[in-house]
């Protein structure tokens, strides 16, 4: 179950920045509160890209962070950052939706521990000899 959100874009391609506001607007609407992390990746192909300023992170108020997945500039620090915000927001959240998943998800493991002695009890049992 997602407790929070990465939106990662290539600072060599434009394209892949462009609907960030689009798409985080649309998350907004189902997901009000879930954490949310900007990532501007390929840092290694342009140094000078951590320099500038992207305004969908700071018209969000959103972390952002510079990483290279190819030579792995702060990719330790980025999942360390959102495994933690994911955590706290897991035992903190107060969104309906993460209430809503977490009753299917305890539902889907209620389902799975009827069915255990079941199956127990079928292995166990042997077919009637024919008379």
């Amino acid at each position: 179950m997602a407790r929070q959100s990465l939106w990662v874009f290539d600072v060599q391609r434009k394209v892949t920045y462009k609907n960030l506001s689009t798409w985080y607007t649309e998350l907004r609407e189902f997901r009000p509160e879930i954490p949310c992390i900007v990532v501007a990746n390929k840092i290694d192909a342009d140094v000078k890209m951590t320099q500038k300023s992207f305004n969908f992170a700071r018209k969000f108020s959103l972390p952002l962070y510079f990483v290279s997945a190819a030579d792995g500039t702060n990719v330790v620090k980025l999942f360390n950052d959102a495994i933690r915000l994911a955590v706290s927001y897991k035992h903190n959240s107060q969104d309906f939706m993460d209430e809503v998943l977490q009753e299917l998800e305890n539902f889907d493991l209620e389902q799975k521990e009827e069915d255990v002695p079941d199956q127990a009890q079928r292995g166990n049992t042997e077919s009637p000899s024919p008379s």
